[in-house]
């Protein structure tokens, strides 16, 4: 064992030790489960930085998540510092974006395209569906499986003129074979002139620039010098391909991965790349075999249950001891397995096995088909529990009824579309309940007005009176007529809708001030829902409320999202294999291990179009990867794992697992008594640390409440004329600034085209809009050239880290002025009397602060463009940075979230809220 580099008084292992300090030419780093492959990571980094002397710039990291790079990037910030910040710590669709976005000319789709996710995918196709075609092949519910087709084309760089070629030569009467790959291209083509582009899509288009551009290659080459990718054997043949461009000729590339481990096929993954690493590159190979999670039990079992699957030969070894640490759980059906788990769960609780039951994780192949039995029987027995992968969103109370009043207010009468999941127009039950808060009185005199009586028809208190419903309840009645009639004149957004419901109910209010924790989950889903208004919005600007009803109507159920869970450390979790892949847990139970789950039943592939096997950019269909899976949940597990099986579902009998009998036959694990399971170890939870911007914390300043609403719960805040408008400023000043970093000429033509990659489609007056932010531009750079005497950086990362937060922002400018100083600039949109003086000065300051270990400014300036008017700072030894930021970190973890009245308040959406 040698010493860790990031944790004093810790050791490395030999081989941990190898894998760090081979730092040239190729390495595969076989990490099995719980082998501390992310430390790893983090002292291998460290190792180039602090005793190879590499540039934190020349480095690239490639994690399979976010969640997993922000791990990663906090951990090297308190290892090596803030040069953390300036390596390139990300997914593979944020690393392909920030390829495209430094190289914008190199492409067509310039500075100011629009990523889409999975679900703004879905969004953008059925906005296209009848524009590309595709009504012609398919019904509007069936889109998922378009865009299946369409990114299995995409991420094989199938060009669609060769596609429709290949398909009439092979399928010559198949006309929807046909029709789909012109769809395909019509999808393609929507995409460029929306300039907007999906995942799949990133990657190609970074695949073929590496192939076609030798200046981007070699630009690429020249920065990312040293290459990690963390779980390689997820990774598709599209990845495969970008990183070996890239890595060549020096081939400086580590990647961290376990073929046992790969579950990812669906998403196009093959551990192939990672079995096939070794000898393509001719690497170096270190194993990782030392499991430092769980207990020996639960190692060996897992171990004898995959060896002969593998390709890489390891024996995975454990460090702890153990004893009794696997067994079965075996019922006579899935209903008396509810009970069983959940009586087996108690008496680990009652016999002090565990400490609370937040020790405990249930794992399903599928939560939302398998689950229900057991919720039910842990909601019976009051066992608190948080479960993801339900797709429950929709069914909650307040989603519900948020949506049934969006309905109402919305002038056209659709009731036979949706009324067979969202009921008819007159629906008396969801005027009941809190979310309208309406009394009895009026409750009734709803119930005795005439069926062909429409409330929407209501325009006077009088006449609501008269009907028998007064006082508040008319109030709110009135208020919900008087939205329909601003939605007939066309001055609401659906999400300006969702506000103004909440604000006439008095919903939203209500909760905030129960407090609760049922209100405040109720809260984070009306915010949940608030978020994906606004983006189905941005996806379709002018969408109606009917549009986005549709949306969900018709959403696939692999895209339901779960309702927001409030975190409790002392709550069973429930999840998928999938979801629960990276996690531990101190006891796992393995749920519903009967034929036909583990292993699932096996079906061919069914595909909308077949793909000619010649264009595909690999071959033959996704392993099997069952028996992997299984091996991932069994490796969750520190301290016990209980596999429970049952040979019935219901009445029908399906059989046990055979993986039940291979454990018992191969690892000699029975069915055994919970007095055999050894106590668990007790374990203190770490709390994740806060990651916030500087705009958050400025919020925070201005307005505690506003800050919980938008970065504490989530709610969207309507995006503005000026918030786009500075999106695309500072897109433009990032390309100029560049330009002039690298001396290049910079004229009208220049600043017009810069404008144009850069722009973002802001409807009316687009052109008109554009002209203007020429004139800015160039009347800045008129102003400007002569007082930059050198530009040092452009948009420099920085971060502030303290023990259980990281403040992250980026600085728009670092100059040389003419006067020498070295200056620190920030540029606004806005004129210069629209900015608040005393908070500009703190957030510069709070570069100023940031940046300290780097630069020792001499000046600080915000600059606005409207008036190309320069506001500056010298330096001030005696402005209180740390402690103010400190303080305000205190009472957010404290969740201090009172209102606070500032100018601001005639003009925020959440002024009716708060109470001030």
């Amino acid at each position: 064992m040698t010493g860790s580099l990031c944790r004093k008084g810790e050791a490395c292992t030999e081989n941990q030790k190898r894998a760090v300090k081979k730092t040239d030419g190729p390495l595969v780093i076989v990490a099995g489960p719980g082998a501390g492959k992310t430390r790893v990571l983090v002292e291998r980094t460290a190792y180039l930085v602090k005793r190879k002397g590499v540039s934190p710039e020349n480095i690239l990291v490639i994690t399979f998540t976010e969640k997993a790079a922000d791990e990663l990037k906090s951990r090297l910030i308190n290892c090596v510092g803030l040069d953390a910040e300036l390596m390139q710590i990300s997914t593979i669709h944020s690393f392909c974006s920030t390829i495209l976005r430094e190289h914008p000319e190199e492409h067509d789709l310039g500075a100011g395209f629009e990523i889409l996710d999975e679900e703004s995918q879905l969004m953008f196709l059925r906005s296209v569906f009848y524009r590309i075609g595709l009504n012609s092949f398919m019904k509007m519910g069936e889109v998922h499986e378009a865009i299946e087709f369409f990114n299995r084309c995409t991420e094989n760089c199938v060009d669609p003129d060769e596609l429709m070629e290949a398909l009439k030569k092979r399928y010559p009467d198949k006309k929807r074979y046909h029709g789909m790959a012109a769809c395909y291209s019509q999808y393609l083509k929507a995409l460029r002139e929306e300039k907007k582009i999906d995942f799949p899509g990133l990657e190609k288009e970074v695949c073929l620039l590496l192939k076609s551009n030798e200046d981007v290659l070699e630009s690429v080459r020249n920065k990312y010098r040293y290459i990690m990718i963390d779980e390689y054997q997820d990774t598709s043949p599209i990845q495969e391909r970008i990183f070996r461009r890239i890595a060549e000729p020096k081939s400086s590339i580590c990647v961290v991965g376990d073929e046992d481990q790969s579950i990812y096929g669906f998403r196009g993954a093959t551990p192939e790349n990672f079995i096939r690493f070794r000898d393509k590159y001719d690497a170096e190979v270190v194993f990782l075999e030392d499991n430092f999670r769980s207990r020996a039990g639960i190692v060996l079992t897992a171990d004898r249950f995959m060896r002969g699957e593998r390709h890489y030969q390891k024996t995975i070894k454990p460090v702890r001891g153990g004893g009794t640490d696997v067994v079965i759980l075996r019922s006579r059906d899935v209903n008396s397995e509810a009970r069983n788990i959940v009586s087996l769960i108690k008496k680990l609780k009652s016999t002090g096995k565990i400490p609370d039951y937040g020790y405990v994780a249930l794992l399903f192949r599928s939560v939302r088909y398998h689950a229900d039995k057991i919720l039910r029987e842990l909601r019976r027995e009051g066992i608190p529990y948080i479960v993801r992968g339900d797709g429950s969103f929709l069914k909650r109370y307040e989603v519900r009824r948020m949506l049934y009043f969006l309905a109402y207010v919305d002038p056209p009468d659709y009731d036979d579309k949706f009324s067979g999941r969202w009921g008819g127009w007159w629906n008396i039950s969801m005027f009941r309940g809190d979310f309208l808060d309406l009394g009895e009185e009026t409750l009734e005199a709803l119930e005795s007005l005439e069926r062909d009586v429409k409330l929407s028809d209501f325009t006077s208190i009088q006449e609501l009176e008269a009907a028998g419903i007064r006082g508040e309840d008319a109030e709110k009645i009135l208020g919900l007529n008087r939205i329909r009639d601003e939605l007939e004149q066309g001055s609401l957004s659906v999400l300006q809708t969702f506000y103004r419901i909440l604000e006439v109910t008095g919903y939203l209010r209500r909760l905030l001030l129960d407090g609760s924790d049922k209100s405040r989950a109720r809260i984070f889903n009306l915010a949940k829902l608030s978020s994906l208004i606004d983006k189905y919005e941005t996806i379709k600007p002018g969408a109606r409320i009917q549009d986005i009803l549709w949306y969900l109507y018709l959403l696939p159920q692999h895209l339901h999202h779960d309702e927001a869970v409030l975190e409790d450390p002392a709550s069973v979790k429930v999840m998928t294999v999938h979801q629960a892949k990276g996690l531990e847990f101190p006891v796992v139970f393995i749920c519903s291990v009967i034929k036909g789950r583990f292993p699932g039943i096996k079906r061919r592939r069914k595909e909308l179009v077949p793909i000619p096997q010649e264009l595909l950019l690999s071959s033959g269909e996704p392993e099997d990867e069952d028996r992997r899976l299984f091996y991932v949940a069994m490796t969750r597990a520190q301290d016990a794992l209980i596999i429970s099986t049952a040979p019935r579902i219901n009445t029908r009998k399906v059989g046990i697992s055979p993986y039940i009998t291979e454990l018992r036959e191969k690892c000699g694990i029975y069915e055994c008594e919970c007095t055999s399971i050894e106590g668990c170890l007790e374990r203190e939870w770490a709390e994740e640390p806060l990651r916030i911007n500087f705009s958050a914390l400025f919020t925070y300043e201005e307005c505690p409440f506003r800050y919980m609403m938008i970065y504490h719960y989530g709610f969207v805040y309507p995006e503005t004329f000026m918030q786009r408008y500075g999106i695309i400023l500072h897109r433009c000043l990032e390309e100029l600034h560049l330009a002039m970093k690298n001396s290049e000429d910079i004229n009208g033509a220049f600043i017009r085209e810069l404008v144009e990659r850069c722009w973002i489609p802001m409807g009316r007056d687009d052109e008109v809009k554009k002209r203007r932010l020429e004139r800015e531009l160039l009347n800045y750079y008129h102003d400007s050239r002569d007082h930059i005497e050198e530009v040092v950086s452009v948009e420099e990362p920085f971060s502030i880290p303290d023990d259980d937060i990281i403040i992250e922002g980026r600085t728009d400018l670092i100059i040389r002025n003419s006067g020498g100083e070295l200056e620190l600039v920030d540029f606004k949109a806005r004129e210069h009397g629209g900015i608040e003086r005393m908070g500009l000065e703190y957030q510069l300051r709070t570069y100023e602060y940031a940046l300290r270990d780097r630069y020792n400014f001499d000046r600080l300036s915000a600059y606005a463009i409207r008036d190309s008017m320069r506001m500056s700072f010298d330096s001030d030894p005696n402005f209180t940075v740390r402690e103010r930021i400190e303080e305000t970190v205190q009472k957010i973890r404290s969740e201090c979230f009172e209102p606070r009245r500032n100018q601001f308040c005639s003009r925020c959406v959440f002024r009716n809220f708060c109470g001030v």
